[in-house]
């Protein structure tokens, strides 16, 4: 009987502690694509150059904000493509992913919904900061492979390497974001994330609807190739570390 308890005691633990991981992904995940998308959206009217530049350093900045307040919470993914990723290298629990990827997109839903709330004809005027593709699907689709499997080489080492300092991991992750999007964002936008995608795309209908398979596709192969290529050129499963830190549900549990 005290077993059972126990048992059911853990369990219970365990779930609330995915649910406030999932919590804060959905927090990061909003933030990203309201800020991000956000100025997009109000940089529709500006000259290109300074739109791409806005445009990167938004993502990039939102994401090294978001990840230095709930890395230590959920490790701060914020990216179903990571997400894979991670898991994909060994350095993630399974478990986590599905309900990482609801909660992610959820998270980008709710941002896009929000931008149609508050600015409704700017937002549609934008295309509520959707990425949809200048050169062919195949191109496109190559693009985002190569620049998200950078964006998970940089993941896999500044979160999972015990080489590398932990604070790193927003200044690396967002400086990647943003330097993938100055190339990427007037051939594809320079997603990297299908959950950033998607939401813009539900909103926005047409075009970004019909080319969101690319951001799904890509993205999520471009992850694994990411990963298998640093888990190759690590060194060893000495160097690695998992997360999220196996500390903090030790913690919650005792």
């Amino acid at each position: 009987m005290i077993k059972q308890q126990a048992s059911g005691t853990e369990s219970s633990t365990r779930r609330a502690l995915l649910l406030r991981r999932c919590g804060a992904e959905a927090v990061g995940t909003y933030a990203y694509v309201f800020i991000g998308c956000g100025v997009k959206i109000a940089a529709t009217n500006t000259n290109g150059t300074i739109n791409l530049l806005l445009n990167a350093l938004a993502f990039g900045l939102t994401l090294f904000i978001m990840t230095f307040a709930l890395s230590h919470i959920s490790a701060a993914p914020f990216n179903p493509a990571m997400t894979l990723g991670l898991a994909v290298s060994k350095r993630f629990p399974w478990r986590y992913v599905i309900p990482y990827w609801i909660a992610q997109c959820i998270g980008t839903i709710a941002a896009s919904a929000t931008h149609a709330w508050l600015l409704p004809k700017q937002a549609r005027a934008g295309f509520y900061g959707a990425t949809i593709p200048t050169v062919s699907y195949g191109k496109a689709v190559m693009i985002e492979v190569l620049i998200t499997s950078f964006l998970m080489i940089v993941t896999l080492a500044s979160s999972t390497d015990r080489r590398v300092s932990r604070a790193a991991i927003g200044l690396a992750t967002g400086t990647t974001v943003a330097v993938c999007i100055l190339f990427a964002g007037p051939l594809t936008g320079g997603s990297m994330n299908a959950a950033r995608s998607l939401a813009p795309a539900l909103f926005a209908g047409g075009a970004a609807l019909k080319s969101l398979w690319i951001y799904w596709v890509g993205p999520l192969a471009g992850a694994i190739l990411g990963a298998l290529i640093y888990e190759g050129v690590r060194g060893g499963t000495r160097y690695a570390t998992n997360i999220p830190e196996e500390s903090a549900e030790k913690n919650e549990q005792t």
